[in-house]
């Protein structure tokens, strides 16, 4: 069987619609007369399944975003020697806050390779100001835990009844 050489397809993503759109400026993709057309379009079935897709694309970015923020401070934290232990952090676990019961608390609990914890504060940090993004798409209820694992990255939010 002869296949086609790869070298000889053409990405022709560069022409079609979607590409023009995603180079397109904030500035136009923010405005009403390129917009609502779009979304006039639409009907009721269409635009829920569009706010899930966008909602689920910026839970993942915010995501990211906390996690980049958390990695980063947590190296910086071992780095510069100011948590209780020597070893790396490896997770975190963060509450709900005590005078807000619905937002992620920014002070934190750290696990060290070793087992042993620290506590860090998280005020004022890029990891706050993440986890604040975080707290609204996440809906935490008091007593809830986040956390979150810096080796592979995974979220884990539990109930009041659940250990850990």
């Amino acid at each position: 069987m002869n296949l086609p050489d790869r070298g000889a397809v053409k990405n022709d993503f560069a022409a079609t619609p979607a590409a023009s759109l995603a180079a397109a400026t904030p500035e136009l993709l923010t405005t009403d007369s390129v917009i609502d057309p779009l979304l006039d379009a639409l009907d009721e079935d269409q635009l829920g399944t569009l706010a899930t897709r966008i909602r689920t694309r910026r839970i993942a970015k915010v995501q990211a975003r906390l996690l980049a923020a958390l990695r980063e401070d947590s190296t910086e934290l071992h780095r510069n020697g100011l948590t209780d232990c020597p070893e790396p952090v490896t997770r975190i676990r963060f509450t709900t806050h005590n005078n807000d019961p619905v937002c992620w608390d920014d002070n934190a609990l750290v696990w060290h390779q070793t087992g042993a914890t620290t506590r860090v504060d998280y005020a004022g940090t890029d990891v706050e100001r993440a986890l604040r993004d975080y707290s609204s798409f996440t809906d935490p209820v008091e007593g809830t835990r986040l956390v979150v694992d810096l080796s592979t990255g995974q979220f884990d939010v539990r109930g009041p009844w659940e250990p850990g």
